[in-house]
Formats: C-alpha cells, sequence, structure tokens
C-alpha cells in the first residue's frame, strides 16, 4: 500500500481552494471587459444547444444564485456537484489511504448520465419553464 507523505495530503486538501480562487477572480474579472459572442446554433435554428445558458448559469453560480444557475443550465449545477463527490473520494483515499470503489466514475453511471443530458436538452426546447433565460 502506497503511503502519502505529509506534504502530498496538505496539496491535495489545499490545491482545489486555492485553484478555484483563482479561478474565479479571473472570470469575475474577464467577464467584466469580455463581450461573449452569441450561440450560433441558436441563432441558425432557434433551439437551445446543450450549451446555451453555460456562461450564463456560471456567472449566477459565482454570484451564489443557485436557482437561476439551474435555469439557465442545469449542466453547470450537476458537474460541479459531480466534481465535489470526485474530490471528496480523493481525499478520503489520501486521508484515510483506503481504495474505495467509485460509483461517479463506472461506464453505467456515464451512460445514465449521457442519457439523461441528451434528454434534458432536447426537453428544455419544449418547456419554457426549463429554458434559459
Amino acid at each position: 500500500m502506497k503511503r502519502y507523505k505529509t506534504y502530498q495530503k496538505v496539496l491535495v486538501i489545499l490545491l482545489p481552494f486555492v485553484s478555484l480562487a483563482a479561478l474565479w477572480l479571473l472570470a469575475h474579472f474577464a467577464l467584466k471587459y469580455v463581450m461573449l459572442p452569441e450561440c450560433n446554433f441558436y441563432k441558425w435554428t432557434g433551439l437551445y444547444c446543450p450549451g446555451c445558458g453555460a456562461t450564463r448559469a456560471a456567472i449566477a453560480l459565482m454570484n451564489g444564485d443557485i436557482l437561476l444557475s439551474l435555469r439557465q443550465n442545469a449542466l453547470i449545477v450537476v458537474l460541479l456537484l459531480i466534481a465535489i463527490a470526485l474530490y471528496i473520494e480523493l481525499l478520503l483515499k489520501v486521508v484515510f489511504e483506503k481504495r474505495f470503489k467509485s460509483p461517479i466514475l463506472n461506464l453505467k453511471f456515464l451512460w445514465i448520465f449521457l442519457i439523461l443530458f441528451a434528454i434534458y436538452s432536447v426537453i428544455r426546447n419544449f418547456i419554457p419553464a426549463i429554458a434559459p433565460v
């Protein structure tokens, strides 16, 4: 069994928080001064693509408005929850030095996630309550 050294444990604990803070600052200042282009798929077809509203969802999430973020594009919040679950799993592996079987990192979960996301991407074009604003 591989033993983790103390500095590796500290890196696993601190690095994600430092990275998130740096990304938040970068996004916060970049979105003030950079004009983002409109979605070509929406412009040409009038339908929302799977990524439509993702930038607005990320901005809403950065401002702490989870419900607006879900309304813009639920994928951002779902991916954030998956990333948090994967980080907790990594943290448990490092701290307790045991192997855990990941419920997220398997093919069945991936296929279910992709199918549900494809269904969501189509349905959001027909139900105004879940379409981006």
